[in-house]
């Protein structure tokens, strides 16, 4: 069964099971690692969302 096609994760698993959960699981950890936050509010990033699609 291709990877793609994600199984139950086991209950009592912990950490990443396969290559797509350690890739997320590598991005989510880079960006915690990465510094502090941008101080923005939900206005603003409702705001650049919009202009991104439009």
């Amino acid at each position: 069964m291709p990877e793609k096609y994600l199984l139950p994760r086991d209950t009592d698993a912990i950490g990443p099971q396969n290559d797509a959960e350690r890739r997320l699981y590598a991005l989510v950890k880079e960006g915690l690692d990465s510094g502090t936050a941008a101080e923005t509010s939900i206005a603003e990033l409702i705001a650049e969302s919009r202009t991104r699609i439009h």
